[in-house]
This record gives C-alpha cells, sequence and structure tokens, in this order.
C-alpha cells in the first residue's frame, strides 16, 4: 500500500488478519491490546505474564503478526455480531479498561484544589484584616509592607495635641 492509497482509504489494512482484528475490536469497543489480552485469556485460560504482554505487544504491533488465538476470537467476534448474538456491553469485554471517572476527585487535584482554597482564604482574612487596621488606625505611613499607621509608630494627631 502506498502513500497515495493510505490517503484514499485510511481504514484499509494491507493484512486482511489485521483488519478482522481491529474490526472486531471496534465492534466490542476495546482497544486491540484489550483484545488481545481478552483472545489469549479465552485461548490459555490464564491472564497474560509481563514477560508475555511485552513479546506479544512486540509481536503484534511491531512486527505485525498475528497470533492464531488472537484471529481466531477476532473472527468468533465478528461471526457473533453478524449472527447478531454479540453484546459488545457485557463487562467481560471491558474488564481491562481503566477506571472510569468516578465523583470523587484523584488525590492529585484534590490536594490541589484544597491547597488553592487555603491560600485564597488565608489572602481573604488577610486583606480583610488589613481594611480593618487601616479602618481603625487611619492611613498607613508608607506603602510598602508593614503597614504602620501613625499611631504605631507615637506620632501626636492635631486631635490629640489639641485634648492636651
Amino acid at each position: 500500500m502506498n502513500l497515495f492509497d493510505a490517503l484514499l482509504h485510511p481504514d484499509q489494512e494491507e493484512d486482511p488478519d489485521r483488519g478482522v482484528v481491529i474490526h472486531a475490536a471496534n465492534l466490542l469497543e476495546v482497544g486491540e491490546f484489550q483484545l488481545l489480552q481478552l483472545a489469549f485469556f479465552e485461548w490459555y485460560g490464564r491472564e497474560m505474564h509481563c514477560s508475555e504482554k511485552e513479546s506479544f505487544f512486540r509481536s503484534v504491533f511491531l512486527v505485525k503478526e498475528t497470533p492464531v488465538f488472537l484471529r481466531h476470537y477476532a473472527r468468533n467476534i465478528v461471526l457473533s455480531d453478524d449472527r447478531g448474538d454479540l453484546r459488545a456491553r457485557v463487562p467481560f469485554y471491558h474488564r481491562y479498561d481503566p477506571a472510569v471517572f468516578d465523583r470523587r476527585l484523584p488525590n492529585g487535584i484534590g490536594r490541589f484544589v484544597g491547597v488553592t482554597v487555603l491560600l485564597i482564604s488565608v489572602l481573604i482574612v488577610s486583606l480583610g484584616m488589613a481594611i480593618f487596621t487601616i479602618e481603625q488606625g487611619g492611613r498607613c505611613t508608607n506603602y510598602l509592607p508593614p503597614c504602620l499607621t501613625a499611631q504605631d509608630l507615637g506620632e501626636v494627631t492635631r486631635v490629640d495635641s489639641s485634648q492636651r
């Protein structure tokens, strides 16, 4: 298949076995590697070991070899869909799916939101205290922190000198 054919027919696969595998994965709405895991489980009756995952991934996706059990499983999926027997939403087919986002926030996001709320609260309380201090004690003598009023510095205001 040349580049021009690939651009005209992006869903067409050179290898018919790979086309069946891709079609079966699309019917089940799972990834191709998840389909490989399902086929392995049905063929051998056990889960793949880590070393097997690596070797099958390399052979299927990099070398483009289709194992017999994957081809058999994919053909059975396509045949059951043709008969109308395929139930793609069965949890058995989706047991390798990553956990769906539930209503709880993940730890990292929860901590970020908590720290952000805490910092904003401290900022608001600090500004409120500054406004209260300025209203009670008068204007700040300097634009830069700390906000020291004339009373804090011990200066006598006109009101105080007239009372003496």
